[in-house]
């Protein structure tokens, strides 16, 4: 496939998210030696979801692949697009909870949360990257997939590509 594979894209931000896993981890107990950091670096995290998670990444897959999949005549597992989605809900009220922990000084809490949140989006990322993202694969040509490619790059358009870049690269920030 060539370099105008959405998947590919969908892939490679899914490869970004992860690298977070280790980060939340490291974070484990550091407000009790430096809370200021500790907080500085959740927030970091929290903007990063927000952002580069949900509206650049869930964002192309609601707003565009998964539509493009549900009018699909071929596609017959609509099921998971509705429980991706409801996982993309679910991730979103995760953030809040653990931005509201943060602001309220409950630390064990907000790490507990993100711990949660990563474990669960990881499951939810291996769901997509085994088994819709290789379905829409086998779903389109190539031509097909190249004008959804296009579809992705007008909405890195229209959020900014040099700002996703920019929180890619805020992870590894976080010390």
């Amino acid at each position: 496939m060539n370099n105008t594979n959405p998947i590919q894209v969908l892939i490679d931000e899914h490869d970004v998210i992860v690298t977070a896993e280790e980060i939340i981890k490291s974070l484990n107990h550091t407000w009790q030696n430096n809370e200021a950091l500790y907080c500085e670096n959740a927030k970091k995290l929290i903007t990063f979801f927000r952002q580069y998670s949900d509206e650049f990444h869930h964002k192309k897959e609601e707003d565009i692949l998964f539509k493009e999949l549900m009018n699909n005549p071929d596609f017959l597992l609509k099921d998971i697009i509705t429980e991706l989605e409801n996982h993309h809900e679910m991730f979103r009220e995760a953030v809040l909870e653990i931005d509201e922990a943060i602001q309220n000084k409950e630390y064990e809490k907000a790490q507990k949360t993100l711990a949660s949140f990563i474990n669960d989006l990881l499951d939810h990322i291996a769901v997509e990257n085994d088994e819709l993202f290789s379905m829409a694969e086998s779903l389109y040509d190539e031509e097909e997939l190249k004008r959804i490619y296009f579809l992705f790059e007008d909405k890195e358009r229209e959020l900014g590509p040099e700002r996703k870049k920019a929180l890619a690269e805020s992870l590894k920030t976080i010390k």
